[in-house]
């Protein structure tokens, strides 16, 4: 077991500290971090009492040139804020006049009028022997109280915080630095979230994230974008005010379409928001919903499921926020018969889930229709699942489910029959009340014509520190075992399949019986031999 940081016995002016990094909700593992004590230059820069000594250095010389600042008792920064002697500043203001030192030269002048560099390496939780996060994201230092440097590997500026209690939690998300505006998800999301920050969403569905802004932030922002990734695999729907409705004016791009926004090379622009002066919060409401215009949902290609909030600073810096990312997730299933010995074909379902007292069948109108009895289930209303086929909620039509002609024993033919066996279903919200219901004419008793499954989705890290997915595609709910090798896109932990079995539990009784009455006939008929071979001997 590794040595534990505790904060007992720690001096009066030390705080046992505990950072944990991610981005966008992903613990950042195995990366080395480690904290700087600015409270001393932090006071001076704010006061203005920036002593003779620091303005004859070397460092604030230096400085004076990578900025060209025209009087030698001041430093300009790139934003136009200043710092020198008799220059004051507030508290809000410091963050970004330290974050503007550290782009002109890091820490030199800092530490010289910090009149100290000493920094202090965060180490594993659980091997203190290790300057690095865990497998968590997380790190632990004694640091001395005050204004803190968070820095990285190559000394940048992760944060600027301020250590004062006894012992303390700092969390950093990468992705999302600005305190002032922030994401955060609708309620309504709840039952779809998942670890590390993410929500395995529908693709049927649109969803709403939040849009915090600190009644601060108009001060420094004329206002603020919200923006759409290259080949973004999210679209935007609306935004609306929650509160504040006087704060905020708002312009939705009117080019905008599932088209554009994933063909798209460069970012794209939804809305601007135009800050008025105010004294309260404002909350925002924005929808969107995942674009399906690309052939990347449930394949191993890289996904843009997350939008950023971009503010555009009167100073000419910008802070972002970024939506939680949004996850997709599916099942396959594999038609079976014969004890699953062989592939079997012709069987047709629909895709339904449990509601209370009463179920939801998905319909040919892309919606989850009531149904009291299924018993009563209106075909021509549902959306009828057949083999061969590629389903994604959201989409007007089903695809052929690929060949995958990257096997060295590709065999056109024999793919091409075993995809006629097979079913892909994609974009269902995670859930563990889905299940098939077999509608075709050879279906069996309402109770062999049930086939459960869940969808779900979770990361971790593999012991190479590889992240990871375990999710319904890699982890069926029933998986099939045996001949699921033959399958021609099956991949062992990555993509696997349920296995539906088509042989009715009744045809297997009727069997079953069979084979006991002609196991007993047998029996009974070798007991007669046996008794009339007895009979002969006695007679001989």
């Amino acid at each position: 077991m590794g040595n534990k940081i505790s904060a007992d016995a720690l001096p009066t002016n030390q705080t046992s500290v505990e950072i944990r990094i991610t981005n966008n909700g992903v613990p950042i593992i195995h990366t080395s971090y480690s904290a700087m004590n600015i409270e001393h230059a932090y006071e001076q820069i704010k006061s203005g009492e920036i002593s003779e000594k620091v303005r004859n250095s070397a460092a604030w010389l230096l400085a004076s040139q990578n900025t060209n600042s025209n009087d030698a008792n001041e430093i300009v920064l790139s934003n136009g804020q200043k710092i020198g002697k008799g220059i004051t500043h507030t508290d809000d203001e410091m963050n970004s006049i330290i974050s503007g030192l550290m782009n002109v030269d890091k820490l030199s002048l800092i530490s010289e009028i910090n009149q100290s560099n000493v920094r202090v390496p965060f180490l594993n939780p659980e091997h203190v022997v290790y300057k690095f996060t865990n497998s968590d994201g997380s790190a632990k230092a004694n640091i001395e109280q005050g204004y803190t440097l968070i820095l990285d590997n190559s000394n940048n500026l992760v944060k600027l915080v301020r250590i004062q209690d006894a012992s303390q939690k700092v969390g950093i998300d990468l992705a999302n630095m600005d305190s002032k505006i922030k994401f955060t998800a609708d309620s309504k999301l709840n039952d779809l979230a998942t670890n590390f920050g993410q929500y395995v969403v529908g693709t049927n569905q649109k969803f709403s994230f939040n849009l915090s802004i600190d009644k601060e932030t108009w001060k420094q922002a004329g206002n603020i974008n919200l923006v759409l990734p290259p080949k973004s695999n999210l679209s935007f729907d609306s935004i609306k005010v929650l509160t504040n409705s006087d704060a905020v004016s708002m312009v939705t791009n009117p080019a905008l379409s599932d088209a554009m926004v994933f063909n798209s090379s460069s970012p794209v622009v939804a809305a601007n928001i135009i800050l008025n002066p105010t004294q309260s919060d404002i909350l925002l409401s924005v929808t969107v919903h995942v674009n399906l215009e690309g052939d990347n949902i449930g394949t191993s290609n890289p996904m843009h499921t997350s939008m950023q909030a971009v503010t555009v600073n009167k100073d000419g810096s910008s802070s972002i926020a970024s939506t939680p990312n949004l996850v997709m997730a599916g099942a396959n299933f594999a038609m079976t018969r014969e004890n699953v010995t062989q592939f079997a074909q012709g069987g047709e379902f629909v895709l339904a889930r449990t509601l209370e007292n009463s179920y939801q069948v998905y319909g040919i109108n892309g919606k989850w229709n009531k149904v009291d009895n299924l018993e009563e289930l209106q075909n021509s209303d549902s959306l009828i699942l057949k083999g061969g086929n590629r389903y994604v909620l959201g989409s007007e039509k089903s695809q052929k489910i690929p060949l995958d002609v990257s096997k060295f024993n590709f065999s056109e033919k024999n793919s091409r029959k075993i995809n006629k066996s097979l079913i892909q279903i994609l974009g269902l919200a995670q859930g563990e009340d889905y299940f098939l219901y077999r509608v075709d004419n050879n279906s069996p008793s309402n109770s062999d014509r049930i086939f459960k499954f869940s969808i779900f989705s979770r990361n971790y890290f593999s012991p190479n520190n590889s992240l990871m997915t375990n999710n319904s595609l890699n982890n069926p709910t029933k998986p099939l075992v045996g001949i699921v090798g033959q399958i021609p896109d099956y991949v062992a932990g990555a993509n696997e399949y349920n296995n539906i079995s088509l042989d009715s539990s009744k045809d297997n009784i009727n069997k079953n019986k069979l084979s006991i009455f002609g196991g007993i006939g047998i029996v009974g008929v070798l007991v007669l031999l046996v008794s009339i071979l007895i009979v002969k001997q006695r007679w001989l």
